[in-house]
């Protein structure tokens, strides 16, 4: 004889529906930043370390700028921030120009401030002054630069700002331009990387890295896209 199934048993699909119905994380606002490298410049490529306001985008720098910017509106950017420096405002121009945007300063995304070893590359600072080199990478990540920021101490700016402008743009989208260790030290927030893996993150000239913040969570969509690869 047949055996018939328990009408008390539960059906394995209405089980499976009721689970999809369910709402797995409460809903949240969302605030999506697109961190912008600026171009291009001539301490880039001579590898020089530089705070330095003044310096400007080469020719090269404002071609990867303009081949990046003519794909930026398809992001649908709401809001466009700047560091206050030269180079990063000539890109933020360029993006605004093709996005409609007005270009917001903020003086908190300035580059890391390299103190007195401005405009020196490594290599130079470890022909010059061995000592001084030698007892800075013992911990590059909090030993400072003389008269300038540790990496832990930039990191730690970058921590602030990006909850303050979470919170100012809240379920805005967000294109800010500043400098790779900024940007670098933004993503290491976003991760929940240890500090101390933050010189493994390549942030090209004229890249974009695109990450979702909320109160509970970060999301990295993709880091240092170049236009030829978007």
């Amino acid at each position: 004889m047949p055996m018939v199934a328990s009408s008390t048993t539960a059906d394995p699909f209405v089980t499976w529906r009721s689970c999809l119905s369910e709402t797995l994380h409460p809903e949240e606002t969302v605030t999506t930043i697109l961190l912008i490298r600026h171009g291009h410049t001539a301490q880039t490529e001579a590898g020089k370390l530089y705070s330095d306001p003044e310096s400007v985008l080469t020719e090269k720098g404002h071609a990867e700028i303009n081949a990046l910017a003519q794909l930026l509106p398809a992001q649908k950017p709401e809001i466009l921030l700047t560091s206050p420096s030269l180079r990063a405002r000539a890109t933020a121009e360029v993006i605004g120009t093709m996005t409609g945007l007005p270009v917001q300063i903020v003086e908190q995304l300035r580059e890391w401030q390299v103190g007195e070893w401005e405009g020196r590359s490594y290599l130079e600072i470890k022909k010059e002054e061995p000592e001084v080199y030698a007892a800075w990478l013992k911990d590059p990540i909090r030993n400072a630069p003389p008269a300038g920021e540790s990496i832990e101490q930039l990191c730690l700016r970058a921590q602030r700002h990006i909850d303050e402008i979470s919170q100012q743009f809240a379920g805005k989208r967000v294109a800010l331009v500043s400098h790779a260790e900024v940007i670098r030290a933004f993503l290491v927030f976003a991760l929940g990387m240890p500090v101390e893996n933050f010189w493994r993150i390549s942030v090209p000239t004229a890249s974009v890295s695109k990450v979702d913040f909320s109160n509970n969570f970060a999301t990295l969509h993709y880091s240092g896209v170049r236009p030829c690869t978007l």
